[in-house]
């Protein structure tokens, strides 16, 4: 009987230090896992961490975008704003552009038709002289006073104020046009030319439309230094 309880005993030894074994290493065995576990645990806070920061940084970047749409709304507001007011004056300009265009294309008229009158009429008045053959009296008289030209406009007296300038000169014939027209001159006055404060000649008119009109140089004065946008004074 004492064998069979030793037997027992040893049997129950054995069994106690593999139940101890066992749970040492179960033990060491959970040991290792909470240690993984907590190592998993600091590397997903870290993680979470940096997507924290990232996520922060987009929000930041974000509302940086938003400020700067804003603006670049607001610019375009106001750009649009700009052009549609330069636009509008664009619309003004060549609609001054074009009221020009036609004053200028009547005023070309207007001085082409003096011009064509009065090369006929000098035309006329240089086959008298011939026909006459009184080259003498003719040489000091005035070649305004040979002719009578239609007088568009007889009204009374032209402020000195009034100036204007040479826009074409007609050596051969001794005339010259002058932006000067119905409000600014009449028939029969005498205009200066000047250029840099320097007389250079004295003209007659001798014909006046709406926007222009035609001077003879006097006979004391040299066509030939009278220039086109040579500056015309009323005496």
């Amino acid at each position: 009987m004492k064998h069979i309880g030793r037997i027992v005993i040893a049997i129950l030894g054995v069994g106690l230090i593999g139940v101890a074994t066992w749970g040492h290493l179960t033990r060491r065995h959970l040991e290792r896992r909470y240690d993984a576990m907590v190592e998993d645990r600091a590397e997903l806070e870290l993680r979470l961490g940096e997507v924290l920061v990232a996520h922060q940084r987009l929000k930041d970047n974000f509302k940086s975008e938003q400020l700067r749409s804003q603006e670049l709304s607001e610019q375009l507001a106001s750009t649009r704003g700009m052009l549609e007011e330069m636009e509008i004056r664009l619309t003004g300009e060549s609609q001054n552009v074009r009221e020009l265009q036609t004053r200028l294309t009547a005023f070309q008229q207007q001085m082409e038709q003096l011009q064509g009158e009065l090369v006929l009429v000098f035309q006329e008045q240089e086959r008298v002289k011939g026909r006459t053959k009184q080259k003498q009296r003719h040489a000091t008289t005035k070649p305004a006073d040979l002719i009578e030209l239609q007088r568009i406009v007889v009204s009374g007296g032209t402020s000195p104020a009034f100036r204007g300038r040479i826009v074409s000169v007609h050596h051969d014939w001794d005339f010259v046009i002058i932006d000067l027209g119905w409000d600014a001159v009449k028939v029969g006055d005498t205009v200066s030319i000047v250029r840099d404060k320097q007389l250079l000649a004295r003209a007659r008119v001798d014909r006046v439309q709406e926007g222009v009109c035609a001077a003879t140089v006097l006979p004391e004065w040299e066509t030939e230094s009278v220039h086109v946008n040579d500056t015309v004074q009323m005496l």
